[in-house]
């Protein structure tokens, strides 16, 4: 199984406007388009981090390698990359092959 970690944070004009509570629900909408419609995916969610550092964790299981490198392309990974792009940055991304 391969772990995949996203740590991310809100961008000036989401924390400037004071919307992290309304970005992050919209995100975990986003992240439901997902939910067991990705061959390969299973498991995945996006939340608040409860440490220091970044403000959103997203947590993502997938099978095998392949099964994370299929889901970098897949067009509902994409759409909801795309709904991102204006709430968040300063991604750190980790992958963890785990028995």
């Amino acid at each position: 199984m391969i772990r995949h970690i996203l740590f991310w944070k809100y961008t000036a004009e989401v924390k400037q406007a004071h919307k992290e509570k309304e970005m992050l629900v919209f995100l975990q909408k986003s992240v439901e388009t997902m939910e067991g419609k990705i061959p390969g995916l299973l498991k995945i969610e996006i939340q608040s981090n409860l440490s220091d550092g970044y403000d959103l964790v997203f947590y993502a299981e997938f099978e095998d390698l392949e099964a994370l490198h299929n889901f970098q392309n897949h067009p509902l990974h994409v759409a909801h990359r795309d709904r991102c792009k204006a709430i968040v940055t300063d991604r750190l991304v980790g992958d963890i092959e785990s028995k």
